[in-house]
C-alpha cells in the first residue's frame, strides 16, 4: 500500500492512468502492470509504503476492502503520522508489533472502503444491481435490460462507480461467501461449491486458493 503525503505523481495500472496531487493512497497489488513516477511540473514528492503478504490479503480482497485504484485520503486524520506508526509496528520484531500493524492496516482499509461507500450511497441503481449480483444465477444481460441499458454500458457504469469490473466484484463476493460457509458450517467443500453456483469443485478449489492463498480445506482447518 502506497501513501503520498504531498507532491504530484502519475500512477498507471495497465492502460488506466491517474494524476494524483496531495494526500492519496494507492494499491500496488499483483495483477495488472503497475508503475508510478513524478508528474510533469513537480520537482519532488513525499510518499511511504508498506509491503505485506499472506492469506489475510486474500480475505481483504474477498470482502471488498482492498481498493483497486487510487483513493484520496479521507479527511479528519493525520495520515502521515498514522502511516509512520503502522510502519514502526510492522518493523518491530515481535508478534505484538506485527499484530498491531495488521490491526492498523485493516482499520485503514475499512476507512477507505467506508469512504468509497459514502460516495456511491445515493446511486439507487447501483444498490439494485449489487443485490441482483448476489444471486447465484445472476444474468448480466438481464440485469442490464432491466435497467434500460446495454451490457457494455452497465459494465462501464459499474466499474466507474465501484472501481471494480462487474465480473470481478461478483467473483470476490462469492469467495467471501465461501469463506463464511467454510467457517460457520460443516458442509462438505463440494456442497459449498455447488451452493455458490460452481459446476466444478476443482475449479472452485483453484479459484479459492488464488484469492485466499490456501485451498478451502486448509482454510477451514486453520479456523
Amino acid at each position: 500500500m502506497q501513501f503520498m503525503e504531498h507532491g504530484k505523481v502519475h500512477v498507471a495500472y495497465d492502460d488506466r492512468n491517474y494524476e494524483l496531487e496531495g494526500q492519496w493512497f494507492w494499491p500496488a497489488y499483483p495483477g495488472p502492470y503497475f508503475q508510478f513516477h513524478r508528474a510533469p511540473g513537480c520537482e519532488s514528492w513525499s510518499h511511504r509504503h508498506l509491503a505485506f503478504q499472506g492469506p489475510l490479503f486474500g480475505k481483504w480482497v474477498a470482502e471488498g476492502l482492498w481498493p483497486t485504484e487510487p483513493q484520496a485520503a479521507p479527511r479528519g486524520k493525520n495520515w502521515p503520522e498514522f502511516f509512520d506508526e503502522m510502519r514502526r509496528h510492522a518493523d518491530t520484531p515481535t508478534r505484538w508489533g506485527r499484530l498491531r500493524a495488521i490491526n492498523m492496516l485493516e482499520g485503514l482499509l475499512l476507512e477507505l472502503a467506508e469512504a468509497r461507500q459514502d460516495v456511491h450511497r445515493h446511486e439507487p441503481w447501483l444498490h439494485d444491481v449489487l443485490n441482483q449480483l448476489d444471486s447465484k444465477d445472476a444474468d448480466y444481460v438481464a440485469i442490464a435490460h432491466e435497467h434500460g441499458v446495454a451490457l457494455s454500458t452497465l459494465r462501464r457504469r459499474f466499474q466507474s462507480a465501484t472501481g471494480s469490473p462487474i465480473h470481478e466484484h461478483r467473483l470476490l463476493s462469492r469467495i467471501a461467501k465461501a469463506r463464511a460457509m467454510l467457517v460457520e458450517t460443516d458442509l462438505p467443500i463440494k456442497a459449498v461449491s455447488d451452493s455458490l453456483g460452481y459446476q466444478n469443485v476443482h475449479y472452485f478449489n483453484r479459484q479459492f486458493k488464488r484469492f485466499v492463498g490456501v485451498p478451502p480445506g486448509r482454510f477451514r482447518r486453520s479456523r
